[in-house]
């Protein structure tokens, strides 16, 4: 699905936008996921909390790379490979998730608030100062 994205089709909202819109939509579901997990609403309510949180993350990620396509003068060797980590180990997690079921979503709150966060606040940050957003 996410292939067949681009940002053509919102015309008045600039890339910037779509992806601060994204950042926010991740760490609000990084919320709703800490929420269900404090708690204990149910581990069905935290699986689907997880997955929405995995699923959110991954589109950003495409968000991004479409984005950085569009720059083909440029080289974005570096933030690939961020998200080349990310994507795989995300996909682990969400692999075995209804397996672990709560230790996958532990695994995942660790991984949200260790590399995700940092790759939301930091690294994206200097992928908008390269793209010129």
């Amino acid at each position: 699905m996410l292939d067949q994205v681009t940002f053509q089709h919102l015309q008045e909202t600039t890339v910037k936008d779509i992806l601060d819109r994204q950042h926010i939509e991740i760490k609000e579901k990084h919320l709703y996921l800490r929420t269900a997990i404090i708690e204990g609403i149910g581990m069905d309510k935290i699986i689907a909390c997880s997955k929405e949180l995995i699923t959110s993350a991954l589109a950003h990620f495409k968000s991004e790379e479409l984005a950085m396509g569009a720059k083909p003068s440029r080289s974005f060797v570096q933030h690939r490979h961020f998200h080349a980590e990310m994507i795989e180990a995300l996909e682990d997690i969400a692999g075995d998730l209804e397996q672990r079921r709560i230790h996958g979503a532990m695994e995942l709150m660790k991984f949200f608030e260790g590399r995700l966060t940092f790759h939301l606040d930091v690294e994206d940050a200097a992928l908008e100062r390269e793209l010129g957003i």
